[in-house]
């Protein structure tokens, strides 16, 4: 009977105004609690799609199991390049994730069709519209998925594009007037100074004789620093919008070493008339388009001769046989980069300093097609047409991505730590300088 009376009056008093007071009136541990648990919402999935696949999916997922005993639907929304109906099928932008479980998988079927296009994107982007008070977005709320189309040329397919290469230059057929080079001078700032009437040493060849009569055998003074040191980043010898801003540096004859195309040699839009800089041709690979002659070598509108490529021609007045495999006594050096470091022919010092050694470019030929649709850029399949067809690929020559190396050299002007090398394979001649180019070789404004 007491114990009854008891259970009775502590009902009473748990009603009151001071219950919280006392223990036996309910708290955490009380059964009628609500369960305050919050939740994250989260997207993700695989980045990367082919248009021939059946579809793709990613998942929307809890944090944890969802315990709050109703399913929980969560909004999302497809943007990106790609287009619903053409390139995809949507689904219903409404994701629902049972009680019990923790994540739901959502399908997007994706459309194969014929067209020729570039990459594209899906972009899905979570939505907390709807949300209850403890659900919320993580920072993965958003997944970007890349499908890349399976309709480029590859050689012989609907690309219209001239995906042909050559190696064919037009010869040399003049004899130079006298030539001028002389690298001796170190002036007040401490640099050395080249001062060359840039006219070469050998036979070379005027491929535009409408435009220029004769070589520019003006007096032209390269400077740059004699004793170099490597910067904090490189400097690329085209600018931003992919167009020279940069020669590379000098020969010892004196002839300017600017491997960058200019833009009659530029990729154009059928359709617009406008020049993508992207996708440059590579000099090396046409070289009858180029106009380059036995030396790889040409003359631009304002006379002067540069060299593009493999100075082959050159290197043999150094070197007999250097150019056909020959290894020399010791390396040659064949001319002077824009930062002042030294640039080797093909031959260099190995890592001990012990021989001489031919060293290799770390640039490849990338794989597959080219993303583009023909028409703003080229398709086909990457075969060394253009620049852009070669990447970078770490350690797998002797050469950094400036076609270099840090490795002690001592010519008669110095002992340098680091060198440029020309190459047999691509890039031949690097299209970046590790050091600070001095601003003789600045191209253009």
């Amino acid at each position: 009977m007491k114990k009854i009376l008891a259970e009775k009056f502590l009902s009473l008093v748990c009603a009151g105004a001071f219950a919280l007071s006392l223990s036996g009136c309910g708290g955490d541990d009380d059964p009628t609690t609500v369960d305050e648990t919050t939740y994250e919402v989260s997207v993700n999935g695989a980045t990367t799609a082919s248009e021939d696949d059946p579809g793709i999916g990613f998942k929307i997922s809890l944090d944890k199991v969802n315990q709050t005993g109703s399913s929980v639907s969560i909004k999302y929304t497809l943007t990106g390049t790609a287009t619903s109906g053409s390139d995809y099928t949507a689904p219903s932008g409404v994701a629902t994730i049972a009680d019990g479980d923790s994540e739901v998988t959502v399908e997007i079927p994706l459309v194969d069709d014929t067209d020729v296009e570039s990459d594209e994107t899906i972009i899905i982007t979570l939505s907390n519209s709807g949300f209850d008070s403890n659900m919320s977005l993580s920072s993965s709320s958003t997944l970007t998925i890349t499908v890349t189309d399976n309709d480029t040329d590859g050689g012989g397919g609907t690309c219209s594009n001239d995906n042909s290469t050559d190696q064919d230059d037009r010869g040399c057929t003049e004899t130079p007037v006298a030539n001028q080079y002389d690298d001796n001078t170190i002036n007040i700032s401490g640099n050395r100074e080249v001062v060359t009437n840039g006219i070469p040493t050998h036979d070379y060849r005027n491929q535009i004789p409408n435009i220029v009569s004769e070589l520019d055998n003006s007096t032209k003074t390269y400077e740059f620093d004699n004793t170099p040191a490597k910067a904090g980043s490189t400097t690329n010898i085209t600018g931003s919008d992919g167009r020279p801003q940069w020669k590379f540096g000098v020969a010892k004859n004196g002839v300017a070493i600017d491997p960058a195309p200019a833009e009659p040699f530029i990729f154009e839009n059928p359709n617009t008339g406008e020049y993508n800089w992207d996708w440059v041709m590579e000099p090396n690979n046409n070289m009858n388009t180029v106009g380059l002659d036995c030396a790889i070598a040409h003359v631009q509108p304002d006379g002067l001769y540069h060299y593009h490529g493999n100075m082959g021609i050159y290197a043999e007045q150094l070197s007999s046989g250097i150019s056909t495999g020959t290894v020399p006594a010791s390396s040659v050096q064949i001319g002077w980069a824009a930062d002042g470091f030294p640039i080797l022919y093909m031959y260099g010092p190995n890592a001990s300093g012990t021989a001489v050694v031919k060293l290799t470019s770390s640039y490849q030929l990338k794989s597959g097609d080219r993303p583009g649709d023909g028409v703003t850029e080229p398709c086909g399949e990457y075969n060394g047409k253009y620049t852009n067809d070669y990447e970078y690929v770490n350690g797998s020559g002797d050469l950094d991505e400036c076609n270099g190396i840090d490795r002690s050299i001592t010519l008669s002007t110095g002992t340098y730590s680091y060198f440029y090398v020309i190459t047999e394979e691509f890039p031949v001649i690097s299209r970046c300088i590790v050091g600070t180019p001095n601003s003789s070789f600045k191209i253009g404004p």
